[in-house]
């Protein structure tokens, strides 16, 4: 197989937002604008920052600094705790502008989107996509913010419109196409590639592969049989090139995480987070009519000290996860396999975070109502009706007694990956 660069000119645009969480927090409150700024999701002097303002990153403050190191890098610098809320907003509104250029326009994550333009040149009245992304960078300073800005990449596919959405950071645009591609590749490193992480650089590096140009001259076969083993090559040979390959496969998993605030050992304390993570999770199945036959328990650990301040030494997490036979959707069911798997966990030790994923998602497949009813149909009718209430006054507003004397707020944390089940 010798598969030349696509031919077709790029109609894929990757819309990435500037420091999305740290210019949300700036354009809501404009005393902060031009001040380093930095989002963590819970605040204290161990905090990391999980996004930073263009004026942060200057003073070479980013992704991972700790807050008491940002404090003496720039004893101005401003930590501020997750909003989520904000950044929900801010992607919807991202969302419906999108959606106004095309039906396939969709949101990637809480920041990033995809409009795709395959097909409709004649849509476009005879502008550029480069006009077109101009277009869409003053929409959302105007509907949006004054302060937001973001990055827009053009692509023949996907991929190649994420790495295009790379340069020329912040406020930029950038077209990737066959007349660039090579040069493009010419001066970037393999780990600037998206999803090429050490990992898979060690495994080029071991095939003679060392640069992005290396890969795209690579041959199918090389990649496919002897770097990444697996279809995942020929994709890699194929997007190299321009061509697409990313599928949608929908919603694959529903979790929810938290960091709590307060730690604990206590096994009913336990069972009260544990039914509001189940609630929550629940609520975002029923909201998309799916049901999960699997679910995974992370838990993660304070770490323990010996009388004279040493670390001890033990696990700092632990995890199960186990396949059920039969798929669940309400909160009660996913609270009763949240005990089961809690109950293999080791006990005494105290807890800091926790995670619940529900995987092996799939349509729920409702019931047929019988003729007398019966306690699962009474359950379902009852679950729905908890979700309306939550719907309308806000989540976990109705909630079983021992979960509402739990200490634990466990507010939600900002979600990175897929959006698509947002409410």
């Amino acid at each position: 197989m010798d598969l030349p660069i696509n031919p077709e000119p790029p109609e894929i645009m990757h819309i990435d937002l500037n420091s999305a969480f740290a210019t949300t927090e700036q354009q809501a409150n404009p005393l902060l604008r031009g001040k380093p700024v930095g989002v963590t999701n819970r605040i204290n002097d161990y905090s990391i920052c999980i996004t930073a303002s263009y004026e942060a990153k200057a003073l070479g403050i980013s992704l991972g600094t700790r807050y008491r190191e940002a404090r003496m890098i720039a004893p101005g610098f401003v930590m501020l705790e997750a909003d989520p809320a904000k950044y929900q907003y801010v992607h919807n509104k991202l969302k419906l502008l999108f959606e106004s250029y095309s039906p396939t326009a969709y949101m990637k994550s809480i920041d990033e989107g995809i409009i795709d333009f395959t097909g409709m040149r004649e849509l476009l009245k005879g502008r550029t996509m480069e006009d077109i992304g101009r277009e869409i960078k003053q929409r959302i300073r105007e509907e949006i913010g004054d302060y937001m800005s973001v990055n827009v990449g053009i692509g023949q596919n996907r991929w190649l419109a994420k790495v295009a959405a790379g340069f020329m950071k912040p406020d930029g645009l950038y077209v990737i196409d066959r007349q660039n591609l090579e040069v493009v590749y010419g001066f970037m490193s393999l780990v600037e590639l998206p999803y090429i992480k050490a990992r898979n650089k060690l495994r080029l590096n071991n095939a003679g592969i060392y640069t992005p140009l290396d890969c795209l001259y690579a041959p199918e076969h090389v990649l496919t049989k002897q770097v990444f083993k697996s279809i995942n090559g020929h994709h890699w040979y194929l997007k190299l090139r321009g061509y697409e390959t990313e599928v949608d496969f929908g919603i694959r998993t529903v979790g929810r995480s938290y960091v709590l605030e307060h730690r604990t050992s206590d096994p009913e304390e336990l069972a009260a987070l544990f039914y509001k993570a189940a609630a929550k999770v629940a609520r975002r199945l029923g909201q998309n009519n799916l049901a999960a036959r699997g679910l995974r328990l992370n838990l993660g650990y304070a770490q323990e000290t010996s009388w004279d301040g040493t670390s001890l030494p033990g696990p700092r997490g632990w995890y199960v996860r186990h396949m059920y036979g039969a798929p669940a959707r309400r909160a009660d069911q996913l609270y009763e396999r949240a005990l089961d798997l809690y109950s293999r966990s080791p006990q005494g030790r105290v807890v800091s975070s926790l995670a619940m994923t529900a995987y092996a998602v799939g349509p729920f497949a409702c019931a047929q109502p019988t003729l007398f009813d019966d306690a699962t149909n009474r359950r379902e009718r009852l679950e729905d009706a908890m979700n309306a209430v939550n719907d309308k006054y806000g989540e976990l507003t109705v909630v079983p007694a021992t979960v509402a004397r739990s200490k634990n707020p466990m507010k939600d944390k900002i979600p990175f990956g897929t959006v698509r089940y947002f409410s």
